[in-house]
């Protein structure tokens, strides 16, 4: 009974990684894309375009009516609060808490209209002697949350599709 059910479940691994059958890593909701990026020039802004260009999308800063786009973001509120918490004898912070918060409303090329507010939350372990490695570590942090933020915006981009 058990050879049988393994030589079932083998022969079906067999087939599906014959057929090239993989599981999807990500959409292409965002790539090769014009895009109208309305937002002030904050330092996540700018990542936040930086990272979408490198998805190998076209982006303008400013709605021009006679050039065509795909789609139009505009950042309402992106912002990173840092919290610290001390405990303990001497109470020495251990920890940061970095909240990020994306707040933006999205126009399709069908004048659809989605808003969303993405919000994540990540610690940071704190040691006062290697302040240069904690400082790397946080823009590292910023940099996924600016990708997860993509990645939502690419989630609704795809729902929305779905669903017409």
């Amino acid at each position: 009974m058990k050879k049988s059910i393994c030589s079932c479940l083998f022969i079906s691994l067999t087939l599906l990684s014959s057929c090239g059958y993989t599981l999807k890593e990500s959409s292409n909701a965002l790539t090769q894309k014009n895009i109208i990026v309305l937002a002030n020039n904050s330092n996540l802004n700018l990542e936040l375009i930086s990272q979408l260009r490198a998805k190998g999308n076209k982006i303008s800063r400013i709605e021009n009516i006679s050039e065509k786009h795909d789609l139009k973001i505009q950042i309402k509120e992106h912002q990173i609060n840092k919290f610290s918490g001390a405990t303990g004898s001497g109470a020495r912070t251990t920890q940061a808490r970095l909240d990020y918060m994306n707040s933006y409303e999205i126009v399709t090329k069908d004048n659809k209209v989605i808003e969303n507010t993405f919000n994540s939350t990540s610690y940071l372990n704190f040691n006062q002697s290697d302040l240069l490695a904690m400082e790397k570590e946080e823009m590292v942090i910023v940099k996924s949350f600016i990708n997860d933020s993509i990645k939502n915006i690419e989630f609704l981009l795809s729902l929305n599709k779905n669903e017409n």
